[in-house]
Formats: structure tokens, sequence, C-alpha cells
């Protein structure tokens, strides 16, 4: 039992609803079995206009940053001091870090997800066709991070114009990459999803409180297709469920919380954590 002391380095988690995460509980076994003086805790916050008291006491107190989810990746960034450039490039933020009184703001959800893809799916990134249903912080985070590692294609759907906006923001790194397609238009949505290689499940469509629900019909998919789903309770979402029946390869966003999180940890630390405690915490939580 961890005992928490003056001398703790606290980090919260921010968001909601932040029931379903299991990322404080891995990271405090990282901390425990490493010998680290950290303790990881969900604050839960649950309206918008409550984030700025809530950041403003974590500058105060004896914190070594936070952790950002839903819906505040995006709105946490008029709060930062600084930030990376990768934040600067995404236009969203998972990592703060507190220094001396000042909020650093970076995002490691878009390498957490392809080391998850490249790792756990045994994906080669380069000169594939990814297609994205989301275009939130998450999607954003790694959509950037699939440009990045050259990938061929990104397809990027929403129900809003948030699909534009964050293929513009893209394709001026990397013009023509990236192609925008409302959901309701759906003959050309559906004409993307059957030449992806991968569909990427970034809208949360699927965890509470959308149990059951899938952003796209159980017949469209296609048996060479990875398909990986963000959310990691439930261990299958509907869509998880109906690309398992029609053959496809699938992988869940539990990997990328634990390889997200190990970037976190050495940010927060400066400590290269061995992944092997966080796999074990896992599987003894199961």
């Amino acid at each position: 039992m961890h005992y928490i002391t003056v001398d703790t380095k606290m980090i919260g988690l921010l968001g909601t609803p932040l029931r379903q995460s299991v990322s404080y509980k891995l990271q405090n076994r990282v901390y425990e079995q490493a010998g680290l003086d950290y303790f990881y805790l969900p604050i839960e916050v649950s309206t918008e206009d409550r984030l700025p008291a809530v950041v403003e006491g974590i500058r105060a107190m004896n914190f070594a940053g936070f952790a950002i989810t839903k819906p505040y990746k995006e709105t946490i960034l008029k709060y930062l001091d600084e930030r990376d450039d990768l934040v600067t490039k995404m236009g969203a933020c998972n990592t703060v870090a507190v220094r001396d009184g000042k909020l650093i703001g970076y995002n490691t959800d878009g390498i957490g997800c392809v080391r998850s893809l490249e790792v756990d799916g045994g994906l080669d990134i380069k000169g594939k066709t990814f297609f994205s249903f989301g275009a939130g912080g998450a999607a954003r985070a790694v959509c950037f991070e699939l440009a990045c590692r050259g990938a061929k294609q990104i397809v990027i759907s929403s129900a809003s114009q948030r699909c534009e906006h964050l293929a513009e923001d893209i394709n001026r790194l990397f013009p023509g990459l990236c192609v925008p397609v409302r959901l309701t238009d759906e003959e050309r949505m559906y004409e993307y999803i059957r030449q992806a290689d991968v569909l990427l499940n970034m809208s949360g469509i699927g965890m509470a409180p959308h149990l059951g629900e899938s952003p796209m019909k159980k017949d469209r998919f296609q048996p060479h297709q990875l398909c990986y789903d963000a959310v990691y309770d439930p261990e299958k979402t509907r869509f998880l469920q109906d690309a398992e029946a029609a053959r496809c390869r699938i992988l869940n966003g539990l990997g990328m919380v634990i390889y997200q999180g190990l970037e976190q940890i050495k940010i927060w630390t400066g400590v290269d954590a061995p992944a092997q405690i966080m796999f074990d915490a896992v599987r003894e939580s199961r």
C-alpha cells in the first residue's frame, strides 16, 4: 500500500466520465514497483466551467502533472503556459507537466496508438490507407502520428465540420494526405471504408453511454482489414464484435493506454519504466 506524504508527487487524470478508466491503476502499479514516490488519482471534471478552478488548484499543489482525457484535450490548450511542437501542430494535449509553477503540454496519444498498431497488431504503417471514425482530440493525435509515420492516405469522418478542420490542419504539413467525409454522406463514406486497410474507431461510440452501438453497419467490413477501437472497456465493443464476425483482425485501446502511459511516466518522472510492470498489472486486474 502506498502512503501519501508531503513528499509524494501527485498526478491527476482530468475528464469525464472516468469510472471506466484503468490508467491510474496501471500507473500506480508502475510507481509502486519502480519505487517512485508518485500517486495518480482520477479527478472527475463534470462540466467545462469547472476546469479552470481544477487546473489552478493543481498548479498550486504538489503535482508533477496531470493527464487530460475526453472531452478536454483541446480545451486545455488555453490554460497552458508552454507546449511542445507536436501539441502546437495537433491542437490537442493529453499530458501536462507542472514545472516551476508552469503548465507544459505534450501529447502521447498518437505514439501510444501507433505503437500498439505496430507491436500488438503487427502493422507496418508506411503505405497503408486508414479510415478514422471521429475527429476529436484522440483522433487528431493519432492521425498526425500516422501522417508522420508514412501513411498513404487518411480519411477522417465526423458528423460536423471537425473532419474538414482536422484534414486541413494535417494537409498543411502533408499536402493531399487527408480526405474529410461527413457521416451523412454514407455512399462516399462506405466507398472509402471499402478501400481502407485499417479502420479506426476514435469516436467513443461503444463506451458508456453508447454501449452496444457502432459507428458503421456490420455488413460493410472487409476480411483483410485491421479494425482498431480506442475504447478498452468493454474489451470488445459492438464495432469490434462485428469486425471479428466479418473475419477482420481486431485490436482494442488497452495497448494505447499502456504505451502512451509509459511515455507520460517518462515526462512526469524522467524514468523509463519497464512496460512489463504495466502489462502484468493489466492481467492481474482482470
